[in-house]
């Protein structure tokens, strides 16, 4: 079976990652049934999966994101002690990178609750608030908006086009099949000159995302070129450190689809190297799940540190989760909530009992988050990191 490439249209022929059982998880931290096929483009170097089945079901009936409460939000990076939510990290960064003069019209696409264009009209007022998604389940956030947005459901508003000076976009095209529609659908609702500011996921930087079950779509820094300027937009310009394990990217409508330049052969191989990495670390893992749980003394507590999806991969690969006693996790929205029928707790709560944690964190950087709290270094706990 072959595919075509959501940002080149080259041809995807041999995955270069199998899921090992048949079944994934979703961004939803839900299970689906069949394997995960991960394709590399050999062309622009986009990593990219095979859609799920029922991608339209999923989105309007399942997919829900931090819908909780007005407040609800994932937290980003623990400073000091204290959670710093997503929303507010991506409005100080937007801020930023671009000038928002009062009366500008900004489209947040995509935008579920859209708490962070929430955040940047709380102060700057003069903003005229534009949302789009494409379900309804939102309307109750959108109705409590600082100022009453314009909204479109299921397709952007036709009488926009053409008058928006900036569309926003957050960690939603990692989900889009349909790259060229929605990108030209953005440049169409764009001024001349206008700007498409948007994050997505970094697989590079956490490995997690080169698994989950609903995106589709894997960027690097040399395909998010390629699709943007073959598509109508120029002047693009992507930062790989200004969020944690995302590409914040920006460019310019210049209204003229034209030829890409494509990367070099170096780079694609470089990067297919990367790939290949990740493949062979995801089917690695569960065996060293399995092996730290069959090493554990007869009365061990074991917690797992996490709640989210490297959590939920962690309780799915033991073969036994009745073993853990609890999930632990800094994220007040997250804690006195249930995973597996466990609590979820603040590391503070954590049992005195347990002997053993497994961290279900991104490896490139859990060792020193939890470094970092200072309750769980006074444990004699034995970790297992990923």
């Amino acid at each position: 079976m072959s595919l075509t490439c959501n940002v080149c249209r080259a041809t995807l022929t041999q995955p270069v990652y199998e899921s090992p059982e048949n079944h994934s998880i979703t961004t939803m931290n839900t299970l689906v049934q069949g394997r995960t096929h991960v394709y590399f483009c050999d062309d622009c170097s986009h990593l990219q999966t095979d859609e799920l089945p029922n991608l339209a079901e999923y989105y309007s009936t399942e997919y829900t994101i931090n819908a909780n409460s007005e407040d609800d939000d994932q937290v980003y990076k623990i400073i000091d002690g204290r959670p710093v939510f997503r929303a507010d990290h991506q409005a100080a960064v937007l801020q930023s990178k671009l000038t928002l003069p009062e009366g500008c019209r900004i489209l947040d696409y995509g935008c579920a609750k859209a708490p962070t264009l929430r955040k940047v009209l709380a102060l700057h007022p003069g903003i005229e608030p534009y949302l789009f998604d494409l379900t309804d389940k939102y309307r109750t956030f959108w109705q409590q908006f600082p100022k009453p947005p314009h909204t479109a459901v299921g397709e952007p508003n036709r009488e926009w086009d053409g008058t928006l000076d900036v569309v926003l976009s957050f960690y939603a095209l990692e989900h889009v099949s349909d790259l060229d529609t929605a990108i030209r659908n953005i440049r169409r609702l764009l001024k001349p000159g206008g700007f498409f500011y948007f994050i997505v996921p970094n697989a590079y930087q956490n490995i997690a995302d080169f698994i989950v079950a609903d995106h589709i779509n894997h960027f690097s820094e040399t395909s998010i070129q390629v699709l943007l300027e073959r598509l109508g937009f120029d002047q693009v310009s992507i930062d790989t450190s200004a969020h944690e394990a995302a590409y914040v990217v920006m460019a310019r409508n210049a209204g003229v689809e034209r030829a890409p330049s494509l990367p070099a052969n170096s780079i694609i191989a470089d990067l297919g190297k990367r790939a290949a990495e990740m493949s062979s670390y995801w089917k690695g893992i569960v065996e060293k799940i399995q092996h730290f749980e069959d090493a554990l003394p007869e009365d061990a507590r074991v917690a797992i540190y996490g709640a989210g999806f490297y959590a939920n991969f962690i309780a799915l690969s033991l073969r036994d989760v009745s073993r853990v006693g609890v999930f632990i996790d800094q994220n007040p929205h997250l804690q006195n909530t249930y995973l597996y029928d466990r609590p979820v707790i603040a590391p503070s709560a954590l049992p005195g009992n347990t002997s053993h944690v497994i961290v279900g964190l991104n490896p490139r950087t859990a060792q020193f988050s939890i470094n970092a709290i200072g309750v769980l270094q006074l444990r004699p706990i034995e970790f297992l990191f990923l």
